[in-house]
């Protein structure tokens, strides 16, 4: 009896020490910003991806607590291979994406398509 006494309180006092470390690793990333870390897991450095535009960095772990999908791309510039799209409220515990986008319709050059930007054709000297 004395036995079981010692291992209530010791299951109960382990429960207590694995349940923080669970809430560790959740995004820890404020309301309406969209969080990338350079580590997986939510760890390393920890940057933030702009409401409009891109962000070139690398990409090992990303939340959305933004209003709006985020899209995550394998190279800089913010088009190519998309190899994520985080919707409001997911997160990517592990992720290889070297930029990132929010709101993929500002300016006046889709920073999201699946091509890089064109260059306007300069007219012929005849024209």
């Amino acid at each position: 009896m004395d036995r079981y006494r010692l291992v209530i309180p010791v299951t109960l006092a382990l429960l207590g020490i694995a349940a923080p470390v669970e809430a560790e690793q959740k995004a820890p990333c404020p309301d309406e910003v969209g969080c990338i870390w350079d580590k997986t897991d939510f760890r390393g450095k920890k940057g933030q991806v702009p409401p409009s535009g891109c962000i070139d960095a690398r990409i090992r772990s990303a939340a959305n607590n933004t209003d709006g999908a985020l899209e995550f791309f394998m190279g800089a510039g913010c088009y190519g291979v998309r190899v994520e799209t985080l919707q409001p409220g997911q997160a990517a515990a592990d992720l290889k994406a070297g930029s990132a986008a929010g709101d993929c319709t500002v300016g006046p050059a889709d920073p999201c398509s699946d091509q890089p930007a064109e260059t306007p054709e300069t007219p012929s000297p005849d024209e």
